[in-house]
């Protein structure tokens, strides 16, 4: 589904994202890889508002539109699972 992924970030978590980017948002899987900007994969503001959102109910991490603005998928990922282990 995506290119073999550098990160610390769990696949658990990356597997969640991606899951939400290919269901929720209709993102072609073949473009769900870690080095994939979130800003390409989420066309739109209102996109990265909702994925914001989709990540808070399934994840109960909440992320601002700005993270998502500047991170590629692995990135994100990544900082969503520092999150989750700090709790």
């Amino acid at each position: 589904m995506r290119d073999t992924v550098t990160t610390s970030a769990p696949e658990s978590v990356l597997d969640a994202i991606s899951e939400l980017l290919v269901e929720k948002f209709e993102v072609p899987s073949e473009e769900v890889r870690g080095t994939a900007l979130m800003s390409d994969l989420l066309i739109d503001s209102l996109m990265i508002v909702e994925m914001a959102i989709a990540v808070h109910e399934t994840l109960g991490i909440k992320v601002e539109e700005k993270e998502l603005r500047g991170a590629t998928l692995a990135g994100f990922a990544a900082s969503v699972e520092a999150r989750l282990t700090d709790r």
